[in-house]
């Protein structure tokens, strides 16, 4: 979706849009949150609507907020208009962004979902690019092992149903040649949006290639309700996630 869909959603974003660090069951994220010291800048890559800039605001002396939509970014000011140390600013995530580059800490939250590798790869430069020496980086990316295992459940489901053959794989991940060619590089259908998923491994590895150290690794799980009406509880305590990441600037 380029900046003007999302700038349609603005109205309904806070609904629509899945809130990972609001949602966040376990609790890594507030706990890789805590273990950031106060810094005197903090900046919100992809920010949207601002959901996250407050809890940053208790964490930092300043907080910007990054995004390429601006009418996400009308709801962010509107939501932080209270706060006069929460700036916002718009720019393309993908291109290389201007100063400030002496964050202590910068989020990242379900941004790096495109299926070109490339975009990706400037979003996360930019990312690294932003971060003072030492400082860090809590990333939030889709979980490629959780997105299989929300497929086993469906499929246990409609088998349990009495489903059959074809018919249990029924609204699960695409079964056709290009959904498999691209469920190889991680990338799934979701609600007709192609979105990049990731391999813990992998999540590790590009972060070293973009020359960031990985520090710990968690998970962001949320319930069965957030997928399934009416969850039965067989569907059991293992909740689907998205991998957390907390990585540090050399």
């Amino acid at each position: 979706m380029d900046a003007s869909a999302w700038s349609e959603l603005a109205d309904e974003f806070d609904e629509a849009v899945f809130d990972p660090t609001g949602t966040d069951a376990g609790g890594d994220f507030r706990r890789f949150l805590r273990r950031v010291p106060h810094v005197p800048l903090a900046v919100d890559l992809g920010c949207g609507t601002g959901r996250l800039l407050p809890r940053l605001a208790r964490k930092a002396d300043r907080v910007l907020g990054i995004d390429f939509a601006p009418a996400l970014l009308d709801v962010a000011r509107a939501r932080c208009a209270g706060e006069p140390r929460i700036e916002t600013r718009c720019a393309d995530l993908a291109k290389p962004l201007r100063r400030p580059r002496s964050a202590g800490l910068v989020t990242c939250t379900n941004v790096l979902l495109s299926p070109n590798p490339e975009q990706r790869t400037a979003i996360l430069r930019n990312a690294r690019n932003l971060l003072a020496p030492a400082g860090q980086l809590i990333l939030v990316v889709p979980a490629l092992e959780s997105a299989l295992w929300l497929n086993q459940r469906l499929i246990t489901w409609n088998e349990r149903a009495g489903w059959r053959g074809a018919r249990a794989l029924r609204g699960g991940l695409g079964t056709d040649a290009s959904a498999a060619r691209g469920l190889l590089r991680g990338v799934v259908d979701q609600g007709g949006v192609p979105t990049k998923h990731y391999l813990r491994e992998e999540l590790v590895d590009m972060l070293s290639r973009s020359g960031l150290h990985a520090e710990e690794v968690g998970r962001v799980r949320y319930p069965w309700s957030a997928y399934f009406e009416r969850p039965p509880r067989w569907l059991g305590e293992e909740l689907p996630w998205d991998w957390v990441i907390r990585a540090t600037r050399p």
